[in-house]
Protein backbone atom coordinates (compact mmCIF):
# COMPACT_ATOMS: atom_id res chain seq x y z
CA UNK A 1 0.00 0.00 0.00
CA UNK A 2 2.83 2.39 0.85
CA UNK A 3 4.50 1.92 -3.19
CA UNK A 4 0.50 2.25 -4.58
CA UNK A 5 0.40 5.78 -1.85
CA UNK A 6 3.41 7.49 -3.28
CA UNK A 7 2.82 11.02 -3.84
CA UNK A 8 -0.70 10.79 -2.96
CA UNK A 9 -0.01 9.89 0.99
CA UNK A 10 2.85 9.36 3.63
CA UNK A 11 2.51 5.72 5.01
CA UNK A 12 4.07 5.52 8.14
CA UNK A 13 4.62 1.67 10.20
CA UNK A 14 6.01 1.57 13.30
CA UNK A 15 6.97 -1.85 15.62
CA UNK A 16 5.13 -1.61 19.04
CA UNK A 17 5.25 -3.60 21.86
CA UNK A 18 3.42 -6.66 21.07
CA UNK A 19 2.65 -5.48 17.36
CA UNK A 20 2.51 -2.96 14.63
CA UNK A 21 1.27 0.29 14.22
CA UNK A 22 0.45 1.70 10.46
CA UNK A 23 -0.92 5.50 10.15
CA UNK A 24 -1.66 6.85 6.30
CA UNK A 25 -1.49 10.74 6.10
CA UNK A 26 -3.00 11.35 2.64
CA UNK A 27 -1.29 14.71 0.76
CA UNK A 28 -4.91 16.14 0.27
CA UNK A 29 -5.76 17.92 2.60
CA UNK A 30 -9.81 17.50 2.21
CA UNK A 31 -9.03 13.66 2.61
CA UNK A 32 -9.40 12.08 5.96
CA UNK A 33 -6.29 10.22 7.62
CA UNK A 34 -6.52 6.50 9.18
CA UNK A 35 -3.99 4.31 10.97
CA UNK A 36 -4.20 0.27 12.54
CA UNK A 37 -2.69 -0.93 14.82
CA UNK A 38 -2.04 -4.84 14.41
CA UNK A 39 -1.36 -6.66 18.17
CA UNK A 40 -1.41 -10.31 16.04
CA UNK A 41 -4.45 -11.12 17.24
CA UNK A 42 -6.54 -8.37 17.21
CA UNK A 43 -6.45 -5.49 14.96
CA UNK A 44 -7.93 -1.66 16.04
CA UNK A 45 -8.61 0.23 13.35
CA UNK A 46 -9.03 4.34 13.58
CA UNK A 47 -10.52 7.04 11.58
CA UNK A 48 -12.33 10.37 13.16
CA UNK A 49 -11.73 12.73 15.72
CA UNK A 50 -13.59 10.68 18.55
CA UNK A 51 -15.61 8.13 16.66
CA UNK A 52 -14.85 5.75 13.71
CA UNK A 53 -12.90 3.00 15.63
CA UNK A 54 -13.39 -0.73 14.84
CA UNK A 55 -11.99 -3.65 16.77
CA UNK A 56 -11.83 -6.27 14.89
CA UNK A 57 -9.97 -10.39 15.02
CA UNK A 58 -7.05 -11.40 13.16
CA UNK A 59 -9.20 -14.10 10.70
CA UNK A 60 -9.74 -13.60 6.83
CA UNK A 61 -12.76 -11.71 7.20
CA UNK A 62 -11.77 -9.00 9.44
CA UNK A 63 -8.20 -8.57 7.18
CA UNK A 64 -10.74 -8.20 4.29
CA UNK A 65 -12.67 -5.58 6.56
CA UNK A 66 -9.73 -3.36 6.88
CA UNK A 67 -8.41 -3.59 3.64
CA UNK A 68 -11.91 -2.60 2.21
CA UNK A 69 -12.15 0.25 4.79
CA UNK A 70 -8.56 1.54 3.58
CA UNK A 71 -9.59 1.21 0.16
CA UNK A 72 -12.78 3.21 0.88
CA UNK A 73 -11.32 5.85 3.02
CA UNK A 74 -8.56 6.44 0.05
CA UNK A 75 -11.05 6.34 -2.86
CA UNK A 76 -13.22 9.30 -0.72
CA UNK A 77 -15.83 7.09 0.61
CA UNK A 78 -16.13 8.77 4.33
CA UNK A 79 -17.83 10.97 6.21
CA UNK A 80 -18.12 12.18 9.62
CA UNK A 81 -20.38 14.38 11.68
CA UNK A 82 -18.95 15.93 14.74
CA UNK A 83 -20.95 17.52 17.62
CA UNK A 84 -18.96 18.63 21.39
CA UNK A 85 -16.83 15.87 22.58
CA UNK A 86 -17.93 12.90 19.63
CA UNK A 87 -17.97 11.85 16.32
CA UNK A 88 -19.69 9.59 14.08
CA UNK A 89 -17.81 8.16 10.83
CA UNK A 90 -19.31 6.40 7.99
CA UNK A 91 -17.15 4.33 5.34
CA UNK A 92 -19.43 3.31 2.20
CA UNK A 93 -17.52 -0.29 0.99
CA UNK A 94 -16.92 -1.47 -2.29
CA UNK A 95 -20.01 -3.28 -1.94
CA UNK A 96 -22.13 -0.42 -0.88
CA UNK A 97 -22.92 -1.17 2.27
CA UNK A 98 -21.99 1.65 5.00
CA UNK A 99 -19.67 0.66 7.83
CA UNK A 100 -20.21 3.24 10.66
CA UNK A 101 -18.48 3.79 14.30
CA UNK A 102 -19.73 6.65 16.87
CA UNK A 103 -17.53 7.43 19.25
CA UNK A 104 -17.24 9.96 22.75
CA UNK A 105 -14.58 11.58 24.86
CA UNK A 106 -15.67 12.15 28.40
CA UNK A 107 -16.99 14.35 29.82
CA UNK A 108 -18.68 16.09 26.98
CA UNK A 109 -19.05 12.80 24.70
CA UNK A 110 -21.30 10.88 27.48
CA UNK A 111 -23.77 13.77 27.94
CA UNK A 112 -26.96 13.29 25.77
CA UNK A 113 -27.16 15.25 22.55
CA UNK A 114 -30.90 14.06 20.95
CA UNK A 115 -30.41 13.73 17.65
CA UNK A 116 -26.82 15.11 17.21
CA UNK A 117 -26.14 13.34 13.60
CA UNK A 118 -29.01 15.27 12.61
CA UNK A 119 -28.19 18.72 13.70
CA UNK A 120 -24.20 18.86 13.83
CA UNK A 121 -21.87 20.06 11.02
CA UNK A 122 -21.13 17.07 8.55
CA UNK A 123 -18.02 16.72 6.18
CA UNK A 124 -17.73 14.34 3.32
CA UNK A 125 -13.93 13.91 2.42
CA UNK A 126 -12.09 13.81 -0.69
CA UNK A 127 -10.47 11.25 -2.54
CA UNK A 128 -6.32 10.75 -1.55
CA UNK A 129 -5.70 11.47 -5.83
Amino acid sequence: MARELAGAAAVRVDNIEGGITVGVAPRNPRARAFGWTDFSGDIIVGIGDHGGRWELGAGPEDVALLHDIARSVIAGRVSEVFAPGRSAVSVTLADGSVETEIGGEAPMGCLPLPFWRRWSRSIHYAPYG
